[in-house]
């Protein structure tokens, strides 16, 4: 099955069992909630439970406050996927707080640098 669906920052496809989600653009706070409820939707008719978020061409304007707040919504809201995030060097420090959010819900979750590298751990 080939699925695809996009929106202003967001952006979804179903790729040879992967779901591949990706989000770009200037993210403050509140601006997960309508990716989060197209990715409910759409992720409930798909085969996988594997998850690829490209967040490299994301910018993300938030407090401290609003990090953790958006860490426990995406770990919440992926639960249950095998999730591996695709980031920039300058995005590491904080996507390794969002894998850590992930564990701390019993699920498995990862970072890369590279679709190639994040995609193989996924089909692992």
């Amino acid at each position: 099955m080939t699925a695809s669906y996009s929106m202003e920052g967001f952006s979804l496809t179903l790729n040879d069992g992967v779901i591949e989600l990706y989000t770009d653009g200037d993210l403050g706070q509140g601006s997960e909630q309508a990716h989060a409820r197209a990715f409910a939707t759409l992720a409930s008719r798909l085969d996988s439970r594997l998850i690829l978020n490209d967040v490299r061409s994301a910018v993300f304007s938030l407090s401290p406050f609003e990090w953790e707040e958006r860490m426990r919504f995406i770990a919440r809201e992926l639960k249950s996927y095998q999730t591996a995030y695709v980031v920039r060097p300058d995005q590491v420090k904080g996507v390794e707080k969002f894998v850590e959010a992930h564990e701390r819900l019993g699920d498995t979750a990862a970072w890369f640098t590279s679709k190639a590298a994040a995609r193989a751990w996924l089909k692992g």
